[in-house]
């Protein structure tokens, strides 16, 4: 039986807490589905404080894929400031996802999404928070199956303890693949261990369990040995093109203004550029470009929808987007209408043409982000 927390509850302690917005839930365009009636239910863990992680446009992605599932529940748990932290602890409360208030250790599966180093000891603080045993060998399927993704899970050796597989690459249809194997093989009585086993023939799947760490007397770098029955080397999943159906276009206004405060969208994944310095380019490789037609369409609904006043057009380097100018005309003859402004992120210097430049500021002063190291 599945135990929702208590609006009255939560409430009592909101009041010790700085900012108790990043906590309550219910903002407009939350998906918050009847418990009861989902086959399984999924915690979508963003490591860091509710600002900065309805602020990732990942997240929005897979929060907006999993919910159009009818038998899927997928709600949003984020890491608490140490004020609320410190009141969860004091009160013997676990950690809980946004819509329904459910605690953490409740959920079927958690899946992190990381995006850099400095937030792994904020999974473990998610974890601790929500009662779920932090090692992966300590949980059984009465526990949550504990996953992770997103660009620092190229990289999952540092906590590869804690988590039961990483998906590297392109997240969109793989996630669906997990939970479509997990609830067919869960049905079939499979323990945990024959679940994951089954789980490495989906592309882009790690399960750090079947694999042997060792260092050879000829390196000093660690090398992995796979146990015999899973692939030897991980080929990231990857989406060859976008599909309309896993493009977010009505995105959830936060409660309290995030780091980004407006409405972005993926132009392209991927980089033209071949910076070897750069993790982004290796971990978003092959270059796709989104249908120029779907950019303004997504664009204009998410508008609509959310309400914004500001737009962002997102990409590794979205001045080589080829119909860059183009969308930005049609969609400013939109956004003088209504005095919308429109930005444009990781934009090299030479991609920044007076036409462009003079498109965009004809409605509202707004910025850009230029990259003069990429080269």
């Amino acid at each position: 039986m599945r135990i929702m927390m208590k609006d009255s509850d939560i409430e009592k302690v909101l009041k010790f807490v700085q900012k108790p917005g990043r906590y309550t839930g219910g903002e407009w365009n939350i998906r918050k589905k009847d418990p009861g009636k989902a086959k399984i239910k999924v915690a979508l863990a963003f490591p860091d404080i509710y600002e900065v992680g309805m602020s990732y446009l990942g997240h929005r992605i897979l929060y907006h894929v999993l919910n159009s599932q009818p038998f899927v529940l997928a709600e949003r748990v984020y890491a608490p400031w140490i004020d609320f932290e410190s009141v969860l602890r004091q009160n013997d409360i676990p950690l809980y996802s946004l819509e329904n208030k459910i605690p953490l250790h409740d959920f079927d599966i958690i899946g992190f999404s990381l995006l850099y180093e400095l937030n792994y000891s904020n999974i473990l603080t998610i974890l601790d928070l929500g009662k779920v045993p932090l090692y992966s060998k300590q949980r059984d399927l009465r526990k949550p199956l504990v996953i992770a993704g997103g660009p620092a899970a190229s990289n999952p050796e540092p906590v590869s303890d804690f988590f039961d597989l990483f998906l590297i690459g392109d997240g969109e249809k793989a996630f669906i693949e997990i939970i479509d194997r997990y609830l067919a093989l869960k049905s079939m009585g499979q323990d945990k261990e024959s679940i994951l086993r089954s789980m490495t023939k989906i592309q882009g799947v790690y399960v750090p369990s079947f694999y042997s760490s060792f260092m050879p007397s000829s390196s000093r770098l660690l090398v992995e040995k796979a146990d015999d029955d899973v692939p030897a080397r991980i080929k990231k999943n990857i989406i060859r093109s976008f599909e309309k159906k896993n493009i977010p276009s009505c995105g959830i206004v936060p409660n309290i203004r995030p780091i980004f405060d407006r409405v972005s969208v993926e132009v392209a994944r991927g980089c033209a550029q071949n910076c070897r310095f750069c993790q982004a380019r290796s971990v978003y490789f092959p270059l796709r470009n989104k249908e120029p037609e779907m950019v303004v369409e997504e664009v204009m609904d998410s508008l609509d929808s959310t309400g914004y006043e500001e737009a962002s057009l997102s990409a590794l380097s979205v001045g080589d987007y080829p119909d860059l100018v183009r969308i930005v005309t049609l969609l400013m003859d939109e956004f003088d209408k209504k005095k919308i402004s429109l930005s444009l992120s990781a934009l090299r210097p030479k991609f920044l043409t007076d036409e462009v430049a003079e498109s965009i500021i004809k409605v509202k002063k707004t910025g850009f982000t230029i990259v003069p190291e990429a080269g």
